[in-house]
């Protein structure tokens, strides 16, 4: 194992010197055909194939001289020129170039005085930006302010209070539109912006303060009633209405608050009012506005039943293999033959359901009037099907007729007969996850009205 690995890596290496060579060879009769550009790429490729090919050193010393000094010329003609962005970021260019050949082990030169006159125009430039920057902010026109004030942080982080002023670029619109959205009562809308100059400066004029302003205005408060069952099955009531409850609580919408029985029942003891099992809408729009709510929702088990069926049995064909010990007349020895027998065995299978209809309702405290009413219908099914069988059901494969079934998917299919869940899931267990299911779809919908509501 040692001696392959060693061979790898030798092989690896060899490979890499032969391309390394192929790479050197194209740049050789791109430089003489006076490609320079084109040689220097290929004499980088090389020596990053292999650091010790010689002639790619010499190539890429000579080559990679003459692309940096091109480029050192454009920002030279750039800064005679005036033009300050284009020499800042030609120079920019022609240094990182450099830093990028020196990543294959080749020095080139660039002059001190190239630094010292990029230092000059670079100030120039950050001075240009910054008073272009601060007209633009003044003009509030925020976004092209903005990005001159990025411009400037990529350049030279900390020059003077760029900083500053980029986040007043940042944030001012934002502020000023949550301020316009909390005058036109759009809460939802002045909390995001309010959001988002917060997380950029918390400190921002009075921005925490309107966006708690926003919040606190703007929040909707639902009342969650006691749920009336019309069915024969006791607990339906108490079971939707705590999954709802906790549907509801699980809604990421800052906007959305929940009063609960247990709460409202402390409310109420407080005015020394008590909570009947069964309020009707007129009731319960008192129960609402005593809590202090916006709506009230309330809901019906209108219809409940369960299903449990009866265990199915069949008869079913297969064939199962067995060995048989031969002699081999030719050289005397023994060998065995697999040969398949028919077999029956028997297979069961059962199913039981759960169905339930609910309906809900979401009234507004302040008209009376519905917001949202719905009758939700959802029925669950479980299932079982599996085979018991006396002999070795690992030998068992499929009947094809009168013929043995050797399709692997099937014998996978046959197999997972024996090792099939024989056990129905419990009445309890199916009707859980019908009322879980029934709430959060609710849930969704009481959340995306509320949505609609808090703009």
């Amino acid at each position: 194992m040692k001696k392959l690995f060693i061979f790898l890596v030798i092989f690896a290496s060899l490979l890499g010197c032969n391309t390394s060579k192929k790479f050197t060879k194209m740049a050789l009769k791109q430089e003489a055909a006076g490609l320079t550009t084109e040689a220097a790429n290929n004499y980088y490729i090389a020596l990053m194939k292999n650091r010790n090919n010689i002639e790619a050193q010499i190539g890429m010393k000579k080559t990679g001289q003459l692309v940096l000094n091109q480029m050192l010329n454009d920002f030279a003609r750039d800064r005679n020129f005036g033009s300050k962005k284009e020499a800042v970021y030609n120079f920019q260019k022609a240094r990182d170039y450099r830093d990028k050949i020196q990543g294959v082990g080749i020095r080139l030169e660039l002059a001190d005085f190239y630094l010292s006159d990029y230092e000059n125009v670079k100030s120039d430039y950050l001075k240009q930006l910054y008073d272009e920057g601060a007209l633009l902010l003044e003009e509030q026109k925020f976004q092209e302010a903005e990005l001159k004030f990025k411009e400037i942080k990529t350049l030279e982080p900390n020059y003077k209070d760029t900083r500053d002023l980029a986040d007043i670029a940042f944030m001012e619109p934002l502020y000023n539109a949550g301020v316009s959205a909390m005058k036109a009562e759009h809460y939802r809308e002045a909390y995001a912006s309010f959001e988002k100059v917060v997380a950029r400066r918390s400190d921002y004029k009075d921005a925490k303060k309107l966006m708690s302003q926003s919040l606190e205005k703007g929040t909707y408060t639902i009342a969650l009633l006691p749920f009336v069952n019309s069915t024969s099955t006791s607990g339906l009531d108490a079971k939707v209405s705590a999954y709802t409850l906790e549907a509801l609580t699980n809604i990421n919408d800052p906007f959305l608050r929940i009063v609960d029985r247990e709460h409202m029942q402390a409310i109420l003891q407080e005015q020394k009012l008590q909570l009947s099992g069964v309020v009707d809408d007129k009731t319960a729009v008192n129960v609402g506005q005593l809590v202090g709510a916006q709506a009230i929702l309330t809901g019906t088990v209108l219809n409940y039943s369960t299903r449990q069926g009866q265990l199915r049995t069949s008869n079913r064909e297969a064939y199962e293999a067995f060995r048989v010990k031969k002699l081999n007349n030719e050289d005397g020895k023994y060998y065995f033959e697999t040969r398949y027998k028919p077999v029956t065995f028997t297979e069961y299978s059962n199913s039981s359901s759960c169905n339930v209809s609910f309906q809900f309702k979401l009234i507004d405290l302040k008209t009376g009037e519905l917001i949202k009413t719905d009758i939700l219908e959802k029925s669950i099914t479980d299932e079982v099907r599996y085979g018991r069988y006396d002999g070795d059901v690992n030998e068992l494969f499929p009947s094809n007729g009168s013929n043995v079934n050797f399709n692997q998917q099937d014998r996978r299919s046959l197999i997972g007969l024996f090792n099939a869940r024989q056990e129905l899931r419990p009445a309890g267990e199916l009707s859980n996850e019908l009322f879980n299911h029934i709430s959060k779809q609710m849930s969704n919908d009481i959340g995306a009205t509320v949505k609609q509501i808090v703009k």
